[in-house]
Parts: structure tokens; sequence; C-alpha cells
């Protein structure tokens, strides 16, 4: 089903700028929000398909923290009892476990893998030819750790998010479990936590309030509103102020989605979209940025479907500490305020040198340094569609636009290009 385009309103900034429910044919996770208001189109869509979950960081980062370590957290259908798990560096994952029927500690072994999804890091369990999928939650304050899932029904307008196991992760192994299951066999890197004697979760914490692992490295790199809607009830988690603080600080830079990078520029009166594909066709695919005229909805036009954020909801695209080779450029310009004689300006200005300021203006000055005309800024830069265009005030020659490469090149600058395979850099 392909979702119709909404009618919208270009927005002249970022303060409601984002991405994230494709709402053509993307799962996600979520509770009944209100939906009176939306337009036919997404009103008569499954609510967890307009108010999309996504986990609070990446699947790289969720790898790092569980793998090798102890998941203790109690499950949906035994609050308060402890659990607790192992996952080994290859996905076995060993759970000791409280069983409600046969009223006693049972261990059991399945494979856990860490998959990146739309919904971000997806935690995939595979148990007896069965497969549950469900989305991870890691709060670097208290080192809280829970996995919320979308639970089937045959109506997919009566889906509901649960959050199942709730808890923390530690590098030790309870006492309390190693009574519970003595069957099973830890790594020589596994200590056992004796201090950890309680079957009852809040007690176990007590016990020990310094076994979770708080402020993992790189914790710290997630984006609004991604705590969970199981957790929230299916409400609000960021706000629109949030949203435009994150975005105004990662403009130029490079985030991802679904394994994807993409980059959002302000571009004059306009909001706009760079995807980065990397290879030779690095990132030469742009979609325009428009808004909803009440502020609730952004959205990304591709050329079939919308691209819709309700804003106030999860923010889909998570930072990687890269900068974009345009941005890298101009950043490069303006830290170094030196003037620079730029050949695709024309002959027009083949003699005159070119300084770069903050917010988009620059000066143009003569070959001995002196400002040619006017007031300190002579001209306005902006990126747009990955070209640099240059106006110079009241001159219809001034104006010209220049792809990155070329431009790098011209100025023998080599800024650094990130692919899909690029490490996070924090």
């Amino acid at each position: 089903m392909m979702l119709g385009r909404v009618a919208m309103k270009i927005a002249p900034s970022l303060s409601c700028l984002a991405a994230g429910v494709m709402l053509a044919s993307c799962v996600a996770h979520g509770q009944q929000p209100p939906m009176a208001d939306l337009p036919p189109e997404v009103r008569s869509l499954p609510h967890w398909k307009v108010f999309r979950n996504h986990s609070s960081h990446s699947s790289e980062f969720f790898r790092k923290l569980l793998f090798g370590r102890v998941f203790v957290h109690e499950h949906a259908k035994a609050p308060g009892i402890v659990n607790a798990e192992f996952v080994r560096n290859d996905g076995r994952t060993f759970l000791c476990f409280w069983d409600n029927v046969a009223r006693e500690f049972r261990l059991q072994w399945a494979q856990l893998a860490i998959e990146n999804h739309s919904s971000g890091a997806e935690r995939v369990v595979s148990f007896r030819g069965q497969v549950g999928r469900s989305l991870m939650f890691f709060d670097s304050q208290s080192g809280a750790m829970y996995v919320e899932a979308l639970l089937a029904h045959k109506d997919p307008h009566k889906r509901r998010r649960l959050k199942r196991r709730d808890g923390w992760i530690q590098d030790s192994w309870p006492r309390a479990l190693a009574d519970a299951c003595p069957n099973l066999k830890l790594p020589p890197h596994v200590r056992i936590n004796e201090k950890q004697t309680s079957r009852k979760l809040d007690e176990l914490r007590r016990q020990d309030p310094d076994a979770p692992i708080r402020n993992f490295p790189g914790s710290h790199v997630t984006a609004p509103g991604r705590t969970g809607l199981a957790r929230s009830g299916g409400k609000p988690t960021t706000t629109a102020a949030e949203v435009e603080a994150f975005l105004a600080a990662q403009e130029g830079n490079i985030v991802t989605w679904n394994g994807h990078g993409w980059v959002w520029v302000r571009s004059g009166n306009r909001e706009e979209v760079w995807r980065v594909q990397g290879g030779p066709t690095y990132g030469e695919r742009f979609f325009d940025v428009v808004r909803s005229d009440d502020g609730s909805r952004v959205t990304i036009q591709f050329p079939t479907r919308d691209f819709v954020y309700m804003v106030g909801y999860p923010f889909p695209y998570l930072p990687t500490g890269h900068r974009h080779p345009a941005f890298q450029l101009t950043d490069e310009l303006i830290a170094r305020p030196s003037p620079r004689a730029l050949p695709f300006m024309g002959e027009a200005y083949a003699d005159k040198r070119f300084v770069f300021h903050p917010e988009g203006k620059f000066s143009v000055v003569d070959e001995a340094g002196n400002l040619v005309k006017g007031p300190h800024f002579d001209g306005t830069w902006r990126w747009t569609r990955q070209a640099l265009e240059m106006t110079v005030r009241d001159d219809p020659a001034g104006f010209q636009r220049i792809h990155w490469r070329s431009l790098a090149h011209q100025l023998g600058m080599k800024p650094s290009v990130w692919t899909p395979s690029t490490p996070d850099r924090y």
C-alpha cells in the first residue's frame, strides 16, 4: 500500500525537521495514540505504522554491550522474579529463568542475533525453530536495559507494544541463579557475584547497586525520544525543541537509518535531505523536506512515497560522528579565513579573492586583500544538492555553483568520504 501525498508547506527552518515513518510498507511498534486529527490517508493505517518505535542505540553498540556479558531482568510473565541470560561472543545465549508452569527455575539456550532494521537495533532470538523479534533500550545513567515487542494479532489495528524484559547488564552471574541453574558452565571471565543472593529483582538490585553497567562507551550516541513507546504508554517521548536542537547540531553531519547515510541541510528558505550511498555515485540523491501546517508531521518527499516523521515521537536517525565532505570544505574555509581564488566564479572575478564567514556569508577582496566594495559581507553561500552556490550581491555575473568534488579539486583539498562500512567516530 502506498500513501498519497499529504498537503504540506515548505518549512523555513529545522524546528520540526525529521524523517522516519515510511507510511508505505514499513513495520514498527506502538500503543494507540490519538489519530482522529490526522489526515484520512494516515488515520486509516495501523497506529504502529504511524507512530514508530526505535531502539535507543545502534546494532553495533548493543553487540558490544551484550556479547560476553549477563542480562539480569524480570519477564512480563513473571514480574519481580530474577532471570538472567549470558550471551557468548558467537551469540549463543543461556537463559536461567523461572518457569511459571513447573514452578521452578530452568536452564535453556537459544541463538541471539542483533540485526539492523528500519526500527534500529532488533533483538532476534531463535529458539526451537521459532524466531522472536524485539527492540532494545539502554539508559546510560541508570544502566537500565529493557526490551519491547510488538505483539501479534490477526487484526493489524489491534497490535500493541509490551515491555517484555526489564533489568540491566552486568559482568557477573548472580549467586542466586548459579544455585538455581547449577548446570550452566560460565567462561572464566564471568565471575559469580556472591552479593546477589535474592531471587527477587528489586532486592537483588539493592544487594549490589554497583553491578549494572552505566555509561557504556558510545551510550551518549542516541537521538531524541528513543526511550521506548511501550515504556511511555504510547505517549510522546520528546519535544519539537529537542528535535530542533539535535538537527541544528547535526546539520551537515552524516546520520544513519536502516544502514544508509543521510544529511540534513538548510538551503536558504528550503530544507532538503541528501542520501549518501557511497561509491562513485556518492550521495547523488536529494529530497525536499516539507511539514504540515500544524507542525505535527514532517515529510521527506520521495518520488513514489512519502517518508513521514510524527514530531514528538522517537527520532529515527542516529549520529555517526562524521561530517559530509561538502561541509568539511566550508568548515576549513571558515576556520582558515585567508583570501582564496575561486576559478569557478568566472572571468569577472578572476582577479578577486574570497573570504568565507559563518552563517553563509563571504566577502570579496582584491589581490591586495582590500574589500572590493560595500559592507564587510558582500555575498552569500549555501550548499544545495551537493553543490556550493555563491551569490555576489547585486551582480548577475556573481552567481555560480560547483559540486563539492570539483571544488575540492580546485582548492587542493581532500575531505574524508563516509561509506556504509565506515565505523562511527565520536
